[in-house]
């Protein structure tokens, strides 16, 4: 039921229409609520609401983007227990089990918090305009991601690993997740599953016993690390700067800071920040190591990429600021919330990796990984002098890591010497 004391709150108008609308979607079913409802119920004029959502599409938009931010909280704080206690008490297997046990549980409580719209949204998909199709999926998308980075915190606590990288894992366990609810919010469940938690205990069970001891997995040699060519990543750059600025400004990120891709999906426009004449990245990453400031090089390997105020992410973000065309009282807070490269996918950027790399490949001939990237940008800093402590804090790596690291630099500094010897 819809509470009209909502009303005399101090709610912003745009906001009280989203959650009426919610409310009466939940409640009534997407099809059976008129705009003219929900206006009446939010105490404002039907010519309000459409100057803020445009239709009744544009206000499920904004709908779905607020459902999705609230599950997206569920799995970035898992109400401080998922990846918060949780995960850095986790030692086993059977608290990795605990975890998805919970993580399951929850979700499928927020999910069908909300019956009639999660009704409606599948028996009306069809009608919905493809911008809400795909605000639909990069909403998921970005709850995939967060998923991912808590699961490899687990794996991490837990000495444990899966032959799938934690994305696609997180990808599968939600599409399981939301693959149920639908079947329980549109049909007969029993006739498929005897009741919830046997649906849980069996997931579980089937993710739970794809994983191994990270000892089991580490017995095969590691590759050594394989940086690239000082000419090729300049080749590669400029293959990046032809296909647009947003790719520049991914090739510049990858190359300048040595940020992992699924780092990049999840940075924000506040994260880069001006600093006296320098540019500084804030990035939370995938990796466990949260927190970091990593300055962004003017110059990769010797050539120069602008400056502070003017380079290749600074040119990006001009354009993404001006597309996002933020109201002057909403600036700051949208700021807050919105992603620097928006609704962009590990998948997408390997994708991207691929278009500037194909015409190159590794001495063995096997075609250039992204992983690269950052192997280069390490070796260019050690390369540079940076002291081990420094590099440990701006790279989020351990001191025991950067071995093979050093090794690789000093087979090059080998190489150099002799080369200079010869000439």
């Amino acid at each position: 039921m819809v509470h009209t004391l909502m009303s005399v709150s101090r709610i912003p108008t745009r906001q009280r229409i989203v959650n009426t609308a919610l409310e009466l979607f939940a409640s009534k079913g997407i099809t059976e609520t008129t705009t003219r409802q929900i206006a009446d119920f939010a105490q404002v004029n039907e010519v309000t609401l459409f100057r803020h959502f445009g239709n009744k599409h544009g206000l499920l938009l904004a709908v779905l983007q607020e459902c999705l931010q609230k599950y997206l909280v569920l799995a970035q704080a898992g109400e401080s227990f998922v990846v918060a206690e949780m995960v850095s008490d986790i030692s086993s297997q059977s608290d990795l089990r605990r975890f998805l046990k919970y993580y399951i549980q929850s979700s499928l409580r927020a999910i069908e918090s909300v019956p009639e719209l999660v009704r409606s949204l599948v028996g009306e998909a069809g009608q919905y305009p493809l911008e809400s199709r795909q605000a639909l999926a990069q909403g998921i998308n970005q709850v995939n991601q967060t998923i991912a980075t808590a699961m490899h915190d687990v794996l991490a606590n837990s000495r444990l690993q899966y032959a799938l990288p934690p994305l696609k894992l997180a990808n599968l366990l939600n599409t399981c997740i939301l693959g149920y609810a639908v079947i329980t919010l549109t049909s007969d469940v029993q006739t498929i599953w005897r009741d919830r938690d046997e649906f849980v205990s069996t997931l579980v069970d089937m993710f739970v016993q794809e994983v191994n001891p990270i000892s089991q997995v580490r017995s095969i040699p590691l590759r050594p690390i394989m940086d690239i060519p000082t000419e090729t990543v300049r080749e590669i750059i400029l293959q990046a700067k032809k296909s647009g600025v947003k790719d520049y400004a991914i090739a510049y990120l990858l190359f300048g800071a040595g940020i992992a891709a699924i780092d990049i999906t999840q940075l924000r426009l506040q994260d880069y920040q001006q600093q006296a004449n320098h540019g500084i990245l804030f990035t939370n990453d995938a990796t466990g190591n949260s927190g970091r400031s990593v300055p962004l090089n003017q110059k990769i390997l010797g050539h120069r990429y602008g400056s502070a105020t003017n380079n290749p992410l600074s040119a990006y973000l001009k354009t993404r600021k001006k597309d996002l065309k933020i109201d002057q009282q909403n600036d700051q807070q949208n700021h807050l919330i919105e992603s620097m490269f928006e609704s962009l996918s590990l998948e997408e950027i390997e994708q991207f990796w691929t278009r500037w790399t194909s015409p190159y490949r590794n001495v063995d001939g096997s075609p250039l990984a992204i992983d690269q990237a950052r192997h280069t940008w390490c070796i260019e800093m050690l390369a540079r002098g940076i002291d081990v402590d420094s590099f440990c804090i701006i790279s989020g790596l351990k001191a025991k890591e950067l071995q093979a690291y050093q090794i690789r630099l000093n087979q090059k500094l080998a190489i150099d010497q002799a080369i200079a010897l010869d000439s």
